[in-house]
């Protein structure tokens, strides 16, 4: 995949703005767009009118919508990247789908508004199994991209240049030909009538379809960008080009510098034999180095003994000291290896009391907070959670004030009903596994919770409730469960 090749700049944008970007690349394309689906359409509309009745054909050019954006996908895959894309090529692409993935998406995910963002995970990722699901997980995590929104207005733009397309041919019949009567008498409309509604319908849908299937792989192009940096990598690319060049004029003006140095040496040749002996002659000569005498000292006891004294008594005293220290030593181990047997034989209970302390099955458990929660220290933490929330919340720093509570309800959990947690989970996993364990009034309070830190920690929003009420009900919360282990 070759970035600098993009026919867009490849930097982060909102959903509105790709939407923006959706809409150009449209009109710069929308004629092999429509060709493409037309091309797949019209048959099948003609092909069902006859087998079927006109009646139904509109009906089955809408179930086989998912099919025919799958060759709009492949042409689009390559014109972004300013690569060659035929009309013919792009048909042939069905051919590549699998059985699998078209049943799924005729069926299954038939009314789902992520068809057209989901699509090139299949068809270009070419991913299956547990790695598509992982994929697609990934492409919606912390990511908002608005693909309902997207189909809504596809929609009404379907139904709207239907309405219109209907208007402008009703204008121009002439008024000599009356449709009232048709009109009115819908289930017994002539056959004519029913193959142009139709008609209308397929042109709609026709001229819509490159505009929704182009915006679902620009938000999925976008969020490929937002994951994996894009516009990072294009600007480091960019700029290793700028100094390929000024690497290739220093590495040139190098070797023209080389080229430059004379080949040959105009010095005459040396004669190593003669240059040894004038350094031999000069290092003889006694004026020429400078000696001095210096005292080494001789450690040869036997040899010297005679001038300074005799040491060899010193010596052997040392030499006795470390033999009888080494016998000492050894003496030791062996007497506490004795006394070791000793304990064995005389003293078996000695040993039968010495046990391992049995573990405790209640013991105390260290409590785990998610990476994405433990932005503050432990040593930070105060003793009073609840009571640093209300003050973090007047002091209008909402994100501090949800740490808070969020390390008071998340050790609660964990020590109250032992909801294991990780410090690689996420809000929705964390989420999960709480309301696999606590009552049905712990998950509202626990959902109002989560729902607040995404809006503040991630959205950067403002809270829209009162703060106070949250922090009563998690106190009755932690309270009720009090009440409940002292009855019992």
């Amino acid at each position: 995949m070759e970035l600098n090749r993009l026919s867009f700049n490849p930097r982060k944008r909102g959903a509105y703005e790709t939407f923006d970007l959706t809409v150009l690349l449209t009109k710069q394309h929308f004629l092999p767009l429509f060709s493409l689906y037309i091309c797949l359409a019209v048959p099948v509309f003609i092909l069902a009118g006859v087998l079927f009745g006109w009646s139904w054909s509109a009906f089955i050019v809408w179930f086989f919508k998912p099919l025919f954006e799958r060759p709009i996908l492949d042409y689009m895959s390559k014109v972004v990247f300013n690569q060659q894309a035929t009309i013919s090529s792009s048909l042939k692409s069905i051919l590549k789908l699998q059985a699998g993935d078209i049943f799924i998406n005729m069926t299954l995910y038939r009314l789902s508004p992520n068809r057209a963002f989901l699509a090139p995970v299949t068809q270009l990722e070419r991913l299956d199994g547990r790695r598509k699901e992982m994929r697609k997980q990934v492409l919606f995590a912390t990511s908002k991209p608005k693909q309902t929104l997207w189909m809504m207005f596809c929609v009404h733009f379907e139904f709207i240049l239907m309405i219109g397309i209907s208007a402008i041919i009703f204008t121009l019949i002439p008024t000599s030909l009356s449709l009232e009567e048709p009109l009115y008498q819908i289930l017994e409309s002539p056959l004519w009538m029913e193959i142009a509604f139709n008609s209308v319908y397929v042109i709609s849908v026709a001229l819509v379809a490159p505009l929704f299937v182009t915006g679902g792989f620009m938000a999925y192009l976008h969020r490929r960008i937002d994951l994996e940096g894009w516009d990072i990598e294009l600007t480091f690319k960019n700029m290793r080009a700028r100094l390929n060049i000024l690497l290739s004029s220093a590495c040139l003006f190098f070797a023209c510098c080389l080229f430059a140095v004379p080949s040959k040496s105009m010095a005459e040749p040396i004669d190593k034999l003669i240059i040894k002996e004038q350094v031999s002659t000069l290092y003889a000569q006694d004026d020429v180095i400078e000696k001095k005498t210096t005292w080494v000292p001789n450690f040869d006891l036997e040899k010297d003994s005679s001038a300074d004294g005799d040491y060899r008594w010193l010596a052997n005293f040392f030499k006795s000291l470390g033999n009888f220290l080494s016998y000492f030593i050894w003496l030791l181990i062996v007497l506490f290896v004795l006394w070791l047997v000793y304990l064995l034989v005389k003293k078996r209970g000695f040993f039968l009391a010495l046990e391992l302390p049995k573990r405790q099955k209640n013991q105390h458990r260290e409590h785990i907070i998610p990476t994405m929660f433990a932005d503050i220290k432990p040593q930070d933490l105060p003793e009073d959670l609840i009571a640093a929330a209300r003050s973090a919340y007047q002091e209008n720093n909402q994100r501090l004030a949800l740490a808070y509570l969020l390390h008071f309800s998340l050790r609660w959990a964990q020590s109250t009903h032992q909801v294991k947690l990780h410090r690689s989970m996420t809000e929705t996993e964390c989420k999960s596994a709480i309301d696999a364990k606590v009552t049905e009034q712990s998950k509202d309070v626990f959902t109002q919770l989560f729902s607040a830190w995404v809006k503040v920690a991630w959205g950067h929003q403002s809270l829209n409730f009162d703060f106070n009420v949250l922090i009563a009900q998690i106190e009755a919360m932690a309270s009720a469960n009090k009440e409940q282990i002292n009855e019992a």
